[in-house]
This record gives structure tokens, C-alpha cells and sequence, in this order.
């Protein structure tokens, strides 16, 4: 069984009566993640999926059903609704039920798209929940034990911690680079599975979720654009570029990345220009869930990177309240550094993408030195890199920067 390190996160007792919302890419573990609490709760019977039109009939009869199947404890039960968010006026139903038995029973709600979507003036859910997010695996749920592990403020301590750490076996990061983090085709680990597995994800998710949830009608085009995504990792995003491609106005592909970020498919990482002389402003990079759709090694393995901080800093957020932001620096110039992480809205760490370990851009030490001589830290495929190249710079391998 694979240990989620967001478990000890969504189930600290500290959340109170709050319903615990739990969103992320379609098939990535929420699902698997609640039926696990809700079998150690002993309520397995308390697990509910909106999709299913037994439920929704029950539910018409009975805006309290669940209460039904309910095992008698000395403690409140858990109760998970799946997918609530696809039925009318879903944050009306959760309102009732949540005031009427939040003494009784707690609550999860699962969905694959983001729930701040159907947000709207007046949210009648204000302050009953708290959102959680569920991500691929990372290298360390490979290798780690389920308790929270909140950043140090100090971003050196936290490097030097990692310098110090085990590296997780090559061949975790191998599995991972080549088979997703999405917990299906990583175990089943063939070829054959994840190219079939990956083609029949992208229809499901464009037709069933939002084409379900949006307005959209010529989903096809939302197909065609996400199959030109995978050249473009890594570089600033040229909506213009992807407008000509597929024939449709830069707004529309902007309205339609926007639909892809809401559900899943992909996350877009602004520039920071702060304090960075001849700073790009405007364009951000996009990275996709599904990595193993970038052919390029190197910007796979970026892509890859990407995913671990992306869900590392939500991990941080979500675990102390904290805020963290990130973003990639490049200049005028086109020198870049890949990954740019604030604290609190300041520059905390910067962090750049390697396959094999070589010599650090004097560029890196430059923005570094710009932004107040943070950690700077260039992550590498190969194994065995671990060291101190200047002040608060290091080289490290990427099975041992991100072992826990």
C-alpha cells in the first residue's frame, strides 16, 4: 500500500468540525485515500458516489440517507460524498446536511476538479470547509512514513537536510519518470499499460468532467490543444503560437487552458520580476500532470521537477497555513532559472532542473545574489551529486533532494 503523505494532513484532528475538501487529477488516490479512512473509522458503508443514481434517488427521498447506513460508534463517523460537485446546486445540499449533523458526523468531499471553480458572491459553504489537494506520487511517498513534515523557516536548514537525507533507490525515480505518478500505471509498470492508459485518461477527463461541468462544445478543440502542450514545457507560453496551430482566437486558448488548469490536466507557473533587472513579465510555463506525454528526457525530467514542487509547496501550505508561491525567473536575456519558491510572498529558494551534474550558470548566482542570496540549488538526474559549490549553492541528486 502506498503511504500519502497528504493522509496526516487532512485527518489532523486540529480541522475541527470542518467538512475536508479533497481535490486533484482524476484517478490520482483520493478515492482510494477516503475509503482507507472511512475502513479504519469502520463507517466503509458511509462512502457515497453522486455519479451513481441510486444515490441521487435516496438523497430525493431523504436529504439526511446516509444517516441510515450510519454504525453506531462512540465517535462522530466519517462520511465521504464523491463527485457531490457534478449534482444542481450541490453547495445548497452540502449547507443542509452540514448544519443539520455537524455534531454527529464528519465529512469528506472528493472531486477531479477544482471546487473554486463554482464559486459564486455569497458562498454559502464559508467557513465549514477546509480544501486539500491529492497530487501524482511524489519520489518520497515512495519511501516515507505518513507524519507531516513542515519546511524549517531557515531555507538553508532545509537544503542541508536534504544533502543529509538517503537517496531513494535509483530505480524509484526511473519507475516514476517513465510510468506517471498516477497511482494505476505506476504500479502496473509496462508500457503497453501507461500509453493505453494515458489516451483513454485525456478522453475521459475532456468528455466526461468538462464536457459534464462546462459550457464548452467543441471539446475536440481542448483535445488538439493539450497534444501540442508537451512541446512547449518548459518555454514561456506563446498563446498566439497555439492559436495559429489549432485556428481558433488567442482568447478562446486562453479560456481553454484555463478549463484544463481547473481540472487537472495542467498547472501554469508565473515569472517573478521583483527585483530581477531585465525580468520577462508576462508569459508563464506550463507543466502537465502526466509528464510521460514529454518525449524530451530533459524536459520530462523539468516537468517532473515541477510536479514535486508544485505539490510539495501545496503539501507545506495546507499543513501549517503558510503560504507558498512558485515561480520561474528569466530575463530579457532568455537566462533562466527553473523554479523560483516564496515563503510568505519572499523569494525563499531557487532551484534549477539537470539531467547530469555539471558546472552551475554563473547567471543562477547572479539572480541569486539579486534576491538577497537564498539557496540556490541545481537538482540533477544523476546519482551520487552532493556538495557545496559557493555560498548557499549546492548541487544534489534529485533521489535524494526529494527522498522525503
Amino acid at each position: 500500500m502506498l503511504n500519502r503523505r497528504m493522509e496526516s494532513v487532512v485527518f489532523d484532528p486540529e480541522w475541527g468540525r470542518q467538512m475536508r475538501f479533497i481535490t486533484g487529477p482524476r484517478q490520482c488516490g483520493k478515492t482510494t485515500l477516503a475509503r482507507l479512512k472511512l475502513n479504519r473509522e469502520q463507517c466503509s458503508a458511509l462512502y457515497f458516489l453522486w455519479d451513481q443514481r441510486a444515490v441521487r434517488e435516496r438523497y430525493k427521498k431523504n436529504e439526511l440517507f446516509f444517516t441510515e447506513d450510519a454504525p453506531t460508534l462512540e465517535r462522530p463517523p466519517w462520511v465521504c460524498f464523491d463527485e457531490i460537485h457534478k449534482y444542481p446546486k450541490w453547495k445548497n445540499v452540502l449547507k443542509a446536511i452540514f448544519d443539520s449533523t455537524q455534531e454527529q458526523y464528519r465529512f469528506l468531499i472528493t472531486g477531479s476538479a477544482k471546487f473554486d471553480m463554482f464559486k459564486r458572491a455569497g458562498d454559502s459553504l464559508a467557513g465549514r470547509y477546509f480544501t486539500f489537494h491529492l497530487f501524482p506520487l511524489s519520489l518520497g511517498e515512495l519511501n516515507r512514513t505518513s507524519a507531516f513534515q513542515p519546511p524549517p523557516e531557515n531555507p538553508t536548514l532545509f537544503v542541508e537536510s536534504r544533502m543529509a537525507a538517503s537517496p531513494v533507490p535509483a530505480e524509484s525515480l526511473e519507475k516514476l519518470l517513465n510510468f506517471s505518478g498516477f497511482p494505476e500505471p505506476f504500479l502496473h509498470g509496462t508500457p503497453r499499460f501507461i500509453s493505453r492508459w494515458s489516451q483513454d485518461y485525456l478522453d475521459r477527463v475532456v468528455r466526461e468532467d468538462i464536457g459534464s461541468l462546462t459550457r464548452i462544445i467543441d471539446r475536440e478543440y481542448l483535445i488538439d490543444l493539450y497534444r501540442l502542450l508537451p512541446e512547449m514545457v518548459g518555454s514561456p507560453l506563446s498563446v498566439a503560437s497555439l492559436a495559429a496551430h489549432i485556428d481558433l482566437s488567442p482568447l478562446t486558448i486562453k479560456n481553454h487552458l484555463r478549463r484544463m488548469e481547473d481540472f487537472y490536466l495542467l498547472f501554469r507557473l508565473p515569472p517573478y520580476s521583483k527585483n530581477i533587472k531585465r525580468s520577462l513579465l508576462k508569459a508563464p510555463k506550463v507543466y502537465l500532470f502526466d509528464w510521460t506525454r514529454v518525449i524530451d528526457p530533459g524536459l520530462r525530467f523539468e516537468n517532473w521537477m515541477a510536479c514535486e514542487i508544485y505539490s510539495l509547496t501545496r503539501y507545506w501550505e495546507e499543513g501549517t497555513g503558510i503560504p507558498f508561491r512558485v515561480h520561474f525567473v528569466r530575463t530579457k536575456d532568455r537566462e533562466e532559472t527553473d523554479f523560483l519558491i516564496l515563503r510568505q510572498n519572499k523569494p525563499w529558494m531557487l532551484v534549477e532542473s539537470k539531467l547530469s551534474d555539471g558546472a552551475v550558470a554563473s547567471h543562477h548566482l547572479e539572480t541569486q545574489a539579486q534576491l538577497g542570496g537564498i539557496p540556490f540549488v541545481q537538482v540533477c538526474r544523476q546519482e551520487g551529486v552532493a556538495c557545496l559549490t559557493g555560498k548557499n549553492a549546492y548541487k544534489v541528486s534529485a533521489s535524494r533532494f526529494f527522498s522525503q
